[in-house]
């Protein structure tokens, strides 16, 4: 009995310790994609993935030279920074329109989870 309460114990920690390692900025991934033509220029489109349990909010990527054909209302460009104006849980997709792809990276969000004495407890 005692050997399956710590089997569990151990168990349990191991798959915390894993599921926190899977909720880092650093684990959020930022993928580009030719998906079709609008006024004769090709659209990008931009897939953004969280595979945190927890919502990622403030996302900023480096956007220098930014710019689109068609609005991207989910972007609030200021200087060489883009602002992702909706949380994301799982993944996201925006698209945009220009000659070329522009070199889009994440720099910065915050992952909104709940850490209690070290576990990740839950979502704010």
């Amino acid at each position: 009995m005692a050997c399956k309460f710590l089997c569990h114990l151990i168990i349990f920690a191991i798959i915390t310790f894993v599921v926190q390692g899977l909720c880092g900025l650093d684990n959020v991934t930022l993928q580009q994609s030719k998906s079709g033509m609008v006024q004769n220029k090709p659209v990008w489109k931009v897939t953004l993935m969280n595979p945190c349990r927890c919502p990622l909010t403030n996302l900023k990527l480096s956007c220098t030279g930014f710019q689109s054909v068609v609005p991207v209302d989910t972007l609030t460009k200021t200087g060489d920074v883009c602002l992702l104006k909706k949380d994301i849980l799982g993944t996201f997709v925006f698209t945009y329109v220009w000659d070329t792809s522009f070199e889009l990276k994440v720099i910065s969000g915050t992952i909104k989870f709940k850490v209690v004495n070290g576990t990740i407890t839950g979502c704010t």
